[in-house]
């Protein structure tokens, strides 16, 4: 069952700034290593849009993975640090996958990898044990390329 628009615009909600990729006509670039000289790092031109984003708790019950293509399920972590990655993949991972298969009845879930995403103010997009420190994302993107999931499904086993 899906919800009707009243439904939703009576839910409480906030506007935020959601930075969007502007059309163009090449194909974007970001890299994630420092360029040459000369190169830039990113050819995307964010697009800024308020949206609204609504606070779908009160109606969590009534929304279905199938019916709205989400659903909300509450679960306390057992994870005392979230920026701990021996923790994440000893106690978040085997979490993670138990709730995925009981929300969707699946009779095999695999949690292959994360990033933990923090903005250090004035420091470098470095860290000694990784090449790269992933920043928090100044625009959505989108990662369902099919392509994409094939290699890393073939990278996790």
């Amino acid at each position: 069952m899906s919800l009707s628009s009243d439904v939703i615009e009576r839910l409480p909600r906030v506007e935020g700034l959601l930075n969007y990729l502007a059309p163009m006509a090449e194909k974007p670039m970001n890299l994630t290593y420092d360029p040459p000289p000369g190169v830039p790092r990113s050819t995307g031109i964010p697009e800024p849009h308020v949206m609204r984003i609504h606070d779908a708790r009160p109606v969590a019950g009534r929304l279905t993975l199938d019916g709205e293509g989400l659903a909300l399920v509450e679960h306390r972590s057992a994870v005392k640090d979230f920026y701990d990655e021996d923790e994440l993949r000893r106690v978040y991972y085997p979490e993670a996958e138990r709730l995925v298969a009981e929300a969707t009845g699946a009779s095999r879930v695999l949690v292959f990898d994360h990033t933990i995403r923090r903005r250090v103010v004035g420091g470098i997009d470095r860290s000694p044990r990784r090449r790269w420190r992933p920043h928090p994302l100044r625009a959505l993107r989108n990662r369902g390329r099919r392509a994409c999931g094939r290699q890393r499904h073939r990278a996790a086993h």
